[in-house]
C-alpha cells in the first residue's frame, strides 16, 4: 500500500477534514453549507456506506486530497471574481460541444477538430493544475501551470500505470470538461471513479444548473487570459446536461456521435476499473459492470427525454463508422450544417492526424465480459436510444 498519513487509517473520509484543508489552501471562506459542497457531503456520505467505496488508507488520503484541491480551486477562483469582475463579461460565442456515449468516436472527432486554428479548447495543465493565471502575465508556453501539469502527468503515470492504454492524455490538449465539473461535484465521472451507488441514484434527479453556470464562467477565465475564437468542448457528462449546457451556452453547435453502446459501457467500466485500483482493494468487476450500465443508460434515456425541447437544426446527429470510414467528409458535414468556415490550414492539420491516426493501435484490450456484462443486458437497457436514432448492433 502506498504511503498515506496515519490520520487516514480510519475507516471513514472526512468532510470536516476537506473542507478544513481547502480553507488553509486557499486562504478564504468555504462553508459546509454552500450550494456546491452539499453534493460533496453526499458524495463523501455515500463512500461512508457499508457498500461505499472500499477504500484502503492511501485511497481516503487520495479522495480526500482531491476533494479539498476541488475546493481549493474553486474559492480562489470566486477570489478572482472580486477582485477582476470584467473576466466574466467575456463573450462565449457558439461553443461546438461534442456529445456521446464513451467509445462512440467522441475522442477521435474532439481531437481532429482541435486542429483547427479557429478553435479554442482546454489543456490538460489548464483542466487539471489551475484555472486561476499566474499573478504576472506570461506566454502559453511560459505559464508555469503547464510546468506543473507536466509533472501531474508523471505523478498520474505512476499511481495508474495501465491507464495510458485506456486513455490518451496530451499536455496542450485538448483536455475533455470533465476536471471543470468535478468542482460541481454533479459528474458521473465521480460516480464512475469511486463505488458510490447512492450517490449515483442521487444524480438521477440531481440539478446541473449550478455546476455549469461555474464551467462557463471557468471558460470566460481562461479565455480572458488565452483568448480564442471559438471554444471546443467535450465531455461523456454532457449527455446528461443537455438543459443546463443550451441555457449557459445559448445558439451551441451540439454534435453528437452515436455507436453501438456494448462498447460503450464495456470501456467506460474498464477506465473507471483503472481509477478505482488507485485507492480501492479490491475492484469487484461484476459490481463495477452493473453500476455503469445503470449510469450510462439512465443518463441517455434521459437525454432523450430532454432533447425534443431543444431546437433540431442545433443537434447534429453523426456515426461512429461514418466518422471512421471517411472522417474529412464528417468534418464537411459539421461545418457545412453549422456554417463554420473550414479553412485550406484545419484541412491540412486534421488531414495529417488521419494519417498518424492510422499508423496508431490502442493496446487497450478488454471485453463486456470481463464485467459481466451480456449483451442483451445492454440491449435492453439501451433499447429506447438504439431504436430512436436506428443504430445498428454489432454482435
Amino acid at each position: 500500500m502506498r504511503f498515506a498519513p496515519a490520520r487516514y487509517r480510519s475507516t471513514r473520509v472526512s468532510l470536516e477534514r476537506i473542507v478544513d484543508r481547502a480553507r488553509r489552501n486557499s486562504g478564504g471562506r468555504v462553508d459546509e453549507g454552500e450550494q456546491h459542497v452539499k453534493p460533496l457531503a453526499r458524495l463523501v456520505d455515500a463512500m461512508n456506506e457499508p457498500d461505499g467505496a472500499p477504500l484502503h488508507a492511501f485511497g481516503r488520503f487520495y479522495a480526500e486530497t482531491l476533494f479539498s484541491e476541488l475546493l481549493t480551486q474553486r474559492e480562489r477562483l470566486r477570489r478572482l471574481w472580486e477582485q477582476q469582475p470584467e473576466i466574466l463579461d467575456e463573450r462565449i460565442t457558439r461553443p461546438v460541444i461534442i456529445l456521446g456515449l464513451p467509445r462512440s468516436g467522441t475522442s477521435f472527432l474532439f481531437n481532429l477538430l482541435a486542429q483547427d486554428p479557429a478553435h479554442r479548447f482546454l489543456s490538460n495543465w489548464e483542466a487539471t493544475v489551475s484555472q486561476v493565471p499566474p499573478p504576472r502575465q506570461r506566454t502559453y508556453l511560459e505559464d508555469p501551470r503547464r510546468r506543473k501539469g507536466r509533472r501531474l502527468m508523471r505523478f498520474q503515470h505512476y499511481l495508474a500505470p495501465g491507464l495510458k492504454d485506456v486513455h490518451t492524455f496530451h499536455l496542450d490538449g485538448p483536455e475533455e470538461c470533465t476536471p471543470l465539473l468535478m468542482q460541481g461535484f454533479t459528474t458521473q465521472a465521480l460516480a464512475g471513479m469511486f463505488e458510490v451507488p447512492s450517490y449515483s441514484a442521487w444524480l438521477d434527479t440531481a440539478s446541473h444548473a449550478e455546476t455549469y453556470r461555474h464551467h462557463r464562467r471557468i471558460l470566460q477565465t481562461l479565455q480572458w487570459t488565452y483568448p480564442g475564437e471559438r471554444w471546443l468542448l467535450k465531455s461523456p457528462d454532457h449527455l446528461s446536461a443537455i438543459d443546463a449546457l443550451a441555457a449557459n451556452y445559448p445558439g451551441a453547435c451540439f454534435v453528437h456521435l452515436h455507436r453501438d453502446p456494448l462498447q460503450s459501457v464495456a470501456s467506460w467500466a474498464s477506465l473507471n476499473a483503472v481509477f478505482r485500483g488507485i485507492h480501492s482493494s479490491p475492484v469487484d468487476p461484476q459490481t463495477l459492470g452493473t453500476q455503469v450500465l445503470n449510469r450510462l443508460s439512465t443518463d441517455i434515456n434521459d437525454y432523450l427525454e430532454k432533447r425534443p425541447e431543444h431546437p433540431e437544426d442545433l443537434i447534429l446527429d453523426l456515426y461512429y463508422d461514418d466518422l471512421v470510414r471517411k472522417p474529412m467528409d464528417t468534418v464537411e458535414t459539421i461545418y457545412r450544417h453549422f456554417d463554420l468556415h473550414l479553412s485550406a490550414d484545419a484541412v491540412s492539420r486534421m488531414q495529417s492526424l488521419i494519417t498518424s491516426a492510422h499508423d496508431h493501435r490502442s493496446a487497450h484490450r478488454y471485453t463486456p465480459e470481463d464485467f459481466a456484462l451480456s449483451p442483451a443486458d445492454v440491449d435492453n437497457r439501451f433499447a429506447a436510444y438504439t431504436q430512436a436514432f436506428d443504430i445498428p448492433l454489432v454482435r
